[in-house]
């Protein structure tokens, strides 16, 4: 069982402005996906030892441990693919669970990319293409280039 990350049906633009804002939120969300991700790992290796390592004369005793862990294991997928709604609620997606890596979709010169932020960044000050990963990413370098939403002049005239 893997936790899911819907991105196929999101398809709203943010800004560098309307990131940076939601920032704080985020970051909140990203130490809890960051803390139950660790948990499913540390489980995971729990319940492959358990599974590897059992002798016949340990196998019922060892049942009932492995079936305690799959729950365990269980809730806490369950409860990283809440923290993973919330983020894409924002219109924003978990790139990677062990680092904490989000990505946000906006547009660069026209075509469709990702601005990224990982824990640690102050703000949002990078980006990638929509193929590239986290470790490919682009610092910022004029922030004109990216989608902003322009207010209308010719509507007070």
């Amino acid at each position: 069982m893997r936790p899911v990350s819907n991105t196929q049906n999101q398809s709203r633009l943010v800004t560098i402005d309307e990131a940076n804002k939601m920032l704080p939120l985020i970051q909140n969300v990203v130490e809890d996906i960051v803390r139950i991700w660790d948990c499913i790992i540390q489980k995971r290796t729990e319940l492959e030892c358990l599974e590897k390592n059992a002798t016949r004369e340990e196998v019922s005793v060892l049942q009932l441990t492995a079936q305690d862990l799959k729950q365990e294991l269980n809730g806490f997928i369950d409860r990283i693919n809440g923290y993973i709604r919330e983020i894409e609620e924002l219109g924003c997606f978990v790139q990677e669970f062990k680092r904490g890596v989000i990505n946000f979709p906006t547009l660069y010169v026209g075509r469709k990319v990702f601005l990224c932020w990982r824990p640690g960044d102050e703000e949002v000050r990078y980006w990638h293409e929509l193929d590239e990963s986290f470790t490919e990413r682009t610092p910022i370098r004029d922030f004109r280039d990216f989608f902003f939403q322009r207010v209308d002049d010719s509507l007070g005239d």
